[in-house]
């Protein structure tokens, strides 16, 4: 029961998650609003586990291994990313690439600092699983969490945090390995041609999505399909459009599914008029 409480229940963290970059394009203000996202849907997940409290340590296992590090990795990346973001320097693509650099190098130090227990991870191992996901086993030759003592016993186990740090690092290590990649790739088109130098979208990234959507249905790029379609326009106008399949539901569901659409043809019609006055 509660495995499909908590899909149902992160599948709705991720859908508000995407329409946070979709609807705000201030960076701070998204990841603000995105922590606050992960924390209210964490206490929806530490609130029904009180009421159904896992009853075997088989279940505690589930729980404590596959499902709260899901949500609490979520809340740790944003959290880190925003303290990221606040402290970015400012200055030329070469400089942030290095301040992305060497937090990369951070991340490494603790993979390393932890090792024995990611190596665990990594390769799927179980045989410690009754001591790092079970509540109320405390071993201390196993490297517990130094912040178990402070933590609730009711929603917690020596390792459950310690696993979602190394879920939160693994896509924290992605997102700046992809950033460091775009300024790179930024940098050598600036050098190619100067005049291709501003041709970055300056619309909503809702009203980007409407377009490759009426593009794709249109097959205006022939047979290609949505997700190739998606990664051309991202590099061609240097956005990044986050989860895009999980945005369609949520289009669909506005008062007017074609905003841009809409206001393009009103632009255009009017264009028209002007020409034949």
């Amino acid at each position: 029961m509660i495995t499909k409480f908590s899909e149902r229940l992160y599948a709705d963290l991720n859908r508000d998650l995407n329409a946070l970059v979709l609807e705000e394009d201030q960076v701070i203000k998204r990841l603000e609003k995105s922590i606050h996202a992960c924390l209210k849907y964490l206490r929806k997940l530490k609130d029904y586990c009180k009421l159904n409290n896992p009853g075997t340590p088989a279940e505690e296992i589930v729980f404590f291994k596959h499902i709260k590090p899901k949500f609490k990795s979520q809340l740790i990346f944003y959290q880190s990313l925003l303290h990221i973001e606040i402290r970015k320097p400012i200055g030329d693509g070469k400089v942030v690439a290095e301040y992305y650099a060497n937090e990369i190098r951070v991340l490494y130090h603790f993979f390393e600092s932890n090792l024995s227990f990611y190596q665990y991870v990594r390769t799927q191992a179980t045989y410690l699983d009754e001591y790092y996901f079970v509540r109320g086993n405390y071993d201390v030759h196993l490297d517990p969490d130094q912040c178990v003592i402070d933590f609730d016993p009711t929603f917690s186990t020596t390792h459950d945090h310690k696993l979602a740090q190394v879920l939160a690092s693994e896509l924290m290590q992605e997102y700046l390995e992809h950033s460091i990649q775009k300024i790179n790739q930024k940098e050598a088109i600036v050098q190619i041609d100067s005049e291709f130098r501003d041709f970055n979208w300056k619309q909503t990234k809702c009203a980007l999505i409407e377009l490759i959507y009426s593009w794709h249905a249109t097959e205006a790029f022939g047979k290609k399909n949505l997700k190739s379609i998606v990664k051309f326009i991202e590099k061609s106008f240097n956005i990044s459009l986050g989860n895009f399949y999980d945005t369609y539901d949520w289009l669909c569901g506005r008062p007017s599914p074609t905003v841009y659409i809409d206001e393009m043809k009103e632009a255009f019609l009017l264009r028209v008029q002007k020409k034949f006055k």
